[in-house]
């Protein structure tokens, strides 16, 4: 059986692979060509479009003439006033660039596998980007299939108005979800599956962190018998991409199907060209980089990093005010016992952001940072997994292995609050039970005390 995790990134994408023989289960990052056949873990989230109108993908070559498009991504689970195009639009884009994807995936590996993907959302929304995701996948897997029959030249020989006439979006079904075999998950949680019982994340309250180029999702879990188990899970449309210093009207050029090249999308590519390139000097891309898109922590804006901070503490703050009411309601222990209790609670931050130091912040009482690395993985059934190490890529890869955990179902249970104060909830049940037996005794013996004097 082999189960294939899709990470797709704003900036970046990543596949992790599980082969699982019997009760062994082996695991493989994908790796991807560039233009100098320099093979790498991770593939830009672009596409090109030339002025013929054919796209390509990926490891766009220095200097190709075209227009580039990113951010599709975002764009097709977060509708928003800011955002660079349609949904519609971006629901395109990532039908094609995850077309792209499954050609290769199918040439290596045939039909016989099955996708789990993550969706940036929080747990008021996981079910519509549930929807959005499978539509995605299952519409790139009719593109592939069906219109195509596996012919990736054909695909790529495909101008972009073609390939629009071509492409059919599908209506979400439990059926074509289940035809396909995907399974989606929120990324807050899908980071958390590789954690492990190597002891090196500490029992109790801990949240994490996973800044990505587009988003940045949060996870609120406790660890139970070596398993992590989750209580909430949040996103927050903020990502690399809103912290470096990179001006939105420079490249709005890119919002539509109709854009062509003009003086806009010339001073975008002059202005930005360093912020956006991936290439060295020499020409060859550098895998050690922290993110496809930015370069350096002065890329990183302070007064945009400021507002992130703001609304991620906020955040963390409306969820600790509901679990703070949570503990006040079952239990009759005084709060600041609660707050004692999360002082320098674990934070565990990953994702291509997590790297920048000055976002590695505390919030509240998780002030116990790390960054996940190998020490979390079970790394004896990782291939390549030295070179991943050196690399320092396990932050950026963590959620491709975690997706690539095979489960049987993507139902995430979300634990109530109130279960973490189950056993203080017991131990005062059993201490109000000995009271009330306690008092009983006593009006026994008051009773009888009351008789005797009567006699």
């Amino acid at each position: 059986m082999i189960t294939v995790g899709l990470d797709f990134g704003t900036h970046q994408t990543k596949l992790c692979v599980e082969k699982k023989e019997g009760v062994e289960c082996g695991y493989t990052f994908v790796k991807f060509q560039d233009d100098k056949g320099i093979e790498h873990y991770t593939i830009p989230s672009v596409i090109n479009i030339d002025n013929r109108g054919l796209l390509s993908y990926g490891y766009i070559p220095q200097k190709t003439k075209g227009r580039i498009i990113r951010y599709f991504k975002q764009g097709v689970f977060r509708s928003t006033k800011e955002q660079l195009m349609s949904q519609e639009d971006a629901m395109y884009y990532s039908i094609w660039y995850i077309s792209y994807i499954l050609f290769d995936l199918e040439k290596i590996y045939g039909t016989e596998f099955s996708v789990q993907m993550g969706a940036p959302t929080d747990s008021g929304h996981y079910e519509n980007a549930k929807r959005i995701a499978v539509q995605m996948l299952a519409s790139a897997y009719g593109l592939v299939e069906e219109v195509f029959n596996n012919d990736k030249n054909e695909f790529l020989h495909c101008d972009v108005a073609t390939l629009k006439k071509k492409t059919i979006i599908v209506d979400y079904t439990d059926e074509i979800k289940d035809n396909y075999g995907i399974l989606v998950f929120p990324e807050a949680y899908a980071c958390l599956k590789p954690l492990t019982s190597r002891g090196k994340i500490a029992s109790g309250m801990s949240l994490m962190v996973d800044i990505g180029g587009g988003t940045t999702d949060v996870s609120f879990f406790t660890i139970e018998n070596d398993l992590p188990q989750i209580y909430d899970f949040f996103s927050i449309n903020k990502g690399l991409n809103y912290l470096t210093n990179v001006q939105q009207e420079d490249y709005k050029a890119l919002s539509s199907f109709e854009t062509s090249h003009h003086s806009v999308l010339r001073k975008f590519f002059n202005n930005i060209k360093a912020v956006f390139e991936s290439n060295d000097n020499d020409g060859q891309r550098n895998e050690g980089r922290k993110d496809s898109n930015v370069t350096s922590a002065e890329e990183i804006d302070a007064e945009k990093t400021k507002i992130f901070v703001k609304e991620l503490n906020s955040k963390c703050s409306n969820l600790i005010q509901r679990l703070q009411n949570e503990f006040k309601e079952q239990t009759n222990i005084p709060l600041y016992r609660l707050n004692d209790a999360l002082k320098n609670r674990p934070l565990i931050y990953c994702g291509g952001g997590s790297t920048f130091k000055q976002l590695q912040i505390s919030y509240h009482g998780f002030k116990d940072k790390k960054l996940i690395s190998h020490q979390e993985w079970d790394i004896k059934s990782i291939d390549d997994i030295d070179d991943i190490i050196k690399k320092g890529l396990c932050p950026i890869l963590s959620t491709s292995y975690g997706l690539a955990i095979s489960v049987a179902t993507d139902n995430i249970k979300k634990l109530p609050f109130r279960d973490i104060f189950e056993n203080i909830r017991k131990m005062k049940e059993e201490e109000d039970a000995r009271k009330l037996e306690y008092e009983a005794i006593n009006r026994s013996i008051s009773i009888y005390d009351d008789w005797d004097t009567i006699k």
